[in-house]
């Protein structure tokens, strides 16, 4: 933890730099009844981001089933649509060893939260999203029928988000060790319950988005080769390499700090303790990001 704190301190001067400034593009005439009507775009704005956070499974709170990672990438806005590639680079955990001949929950949690161990920069994330695909506009100044005010109303706060990561890690038990690369991949509908400014504070927001959606694991590494089949059930006492389900979230934005529970249900069938059936995953973080110069070439 001595680690990350000190990764804090080291990114805590980037948080109050101010967005770029942004020049708007109208978007092409739409009829006033059209149903739908995208947002304005602006210009591309790009961030070197940084991303320091803290995550632990509600089922296990031993060290090594905790996650406390410090994330480098660069992040791109654009109109509604946003996105970023960071990499991991620095853990927690170096790996998940245990000599417990019987353990299996501590895998398990490992496959649920695959971030909380790391092999530093081998561990990739990337993360595409639209905020909302409707214009924002104050509710006096729509025209249009009431359906039309009603929609936008309430399908203007509607956004998406598609995430893969890649962690690349190592398991250790019973003096045997193997390395496992774990890809997450999920996509999600989000919906801006609440999306306010902060008096006096410049630009920042409070913000509360609930989402829901797919999620999806996959095991892989010298862990998913043929030969060491009889080898997985030792780990996670089951030899299937892929995984399916559901994530449930609520995340709460202030400023630059969040904090967020995941709930997710992958199949009771499997029997993995620490990761089948319905899990909570919580997490408290803080970003930095730092604007960067762009310039529209003709």
């Amino acid at each position: 933890m001595r680690k990350l704190f000190t990764l804090f301190f080291i990114t805590l001067p980037f948080i109050n730099f101010s967005q770029i400034d942004t020049k708007k593009n109208t978007d092409s005439i739409i009829s006033e009844n059209t149903f739908v009507k995208f947002r304005d775009t602006t210009d591309l704005k790009v961030y070197l981001k940084t991303d320091i956070k803290y995550s632990s499974s509600a089922a296990d709170t031993r060290k090594e089933a905790q996650s406390a990672t410090g994330t480098l990438g660069m992040k791109f806005e654009k109109g509604y649509l946003f996105g970023s590639a960071v990499f991991t680079i620095h853990s927690q955990n170096e790996q998940i060893t245990t000599t417990d001949d019987s353990e299996r929950k501590l895998f398990g949690t490992s496959l649920l939260l695959p971030q909380n161990s790391s092999s530093n920069i081998s561990n990739f994330e990337l993360h595409l999203g639209a905020n909302s695909f409707y214009k924002r506009k104050k509710y006096s100044e729509l025209t249009g029928n009431d359906f039309y005010k009603f929609m936008h109303t309430w399908l203007q706060p509607i956004g998406c988000q598609i995430i893969w990561r890649v962690n690349n890690t190592v398991w250790e038990k019973s003096q045997i060790t193997v390395p496992v690369t774990i890809s997450s991949f999920s996509v999600d509908m989000a919906y801006r319950i609440l999306d306010v400014k902060m008096d006096n504070f410049g630009d920042d927001r409070v913000k509360l988005i609930f989402s829901v959606g797919y999620n999806s694991r996959r095991l892989g590494g010298d862990y998913g080769l043929d030969e060491n089949s009889s080898l997985r059930y030792l780990f996670l006492g089951s030899d299937k390499l892929a995984f399916n389900g559901l994530k449930i979230t609520t995340r709460l934005e202030v400023s630059k700090f969040y904090g967020q529970i995941d709930l997710t249900s992958f199949s009771k069938k499997d029997n993995i303790k620490g990761f089948s059936g319905d899990q909570a995953v919580i997490t408290i973080g803080i970003r930095a990001d730092l604007g960067l110069a762009t310039k529209k070439l003709n």
